[in-house]
């Protein structure tokens, strides 16, 4: 991603509010509000558009979503495969970043930060058993960020699948670390809060 993304020490990623949301588009912004970037869904088939609109299974839709910064250009592409709880994380020249995975357990929801060679550099753990708010920990479990979801209103909450998250990032998350804690934010909320009402 682009230092000016980077550099931000608190990110806050809000998903559009539709009453129908047939692709997914978020919104980055600083904490003084302005926008200093953009998340667009991407390459979406024909075939998976009928199903976000037939069914409830967007969990297991495939999802490639483009992080475009302030000026428009890309700067970061998140894919998630059909039936997946992985999301692969590049550059927008196809370098990789790393990867988010889902860990299947009981319990408070959990997710694997992996390098660009398949090494863990991280975890992402839920904090409550709605999974609202989640820490970042690195490889040697100290906490580097961290994602919250916040409240977005009545009407919203209830009418739409439109979520807001707050990612506070500390100096001591550096790249990749740095750029897949954003990126889970979004793999929060592709992965778990699809059609979660």
């Amino acid at each position: 991603m682009t230092a000016s993304l980077l550099q931000v020490p608190t990110l806050v990623v809000e998903q559009r509010r539709k009453l129908f949301e047939l692709n997914n588009q978020y919104r980055i912004f600083d904490t003084g509000g302005t926008q200093i970037g953009v998340v667009e869904q991407v390459g979406q088939s024909f075939l998976t558009l009928l199903a976000r609109i037939g069914t409830d299974l967007d969990v297991a839709l495939p999802v490639t979503l483009q992080v475009l910064d302030a000026a428009g250009s890309p700067v970061l592409s998140i894919h998630k495969p059909w039936f997946s709880m992985r999301l692969s994380v590049s550059r927008p020249d196809g370098t990789a970043v790393g990867s988010i995975h889902k860990r299947i357990r009981m319990g408070k929801a959990r997710f694997s930060l992996l390098d660009a060679t398949g090494n863990q550099i991280g975890e992402v753990r839920a904090e409550n058993w709605r999974a609202k708010d989640f820490a970042v920990y690195d490889g040697s479990s100290n906490e580097v960020a961290r994602v919250t979801k916040k409240w977005r209103g009545l009407a919203t909450e209830l009418f739409t699948d439109a979520d807001t998250y707050v990612v506070d990032l500390t100096p001591a998350a550096i790249d990749p670390l740095r750029t897949l804690a954003l990126a889970a934010s979004l793999a929060i909320d592709v992965v778990l809060k699809q059609k979660d009402y």
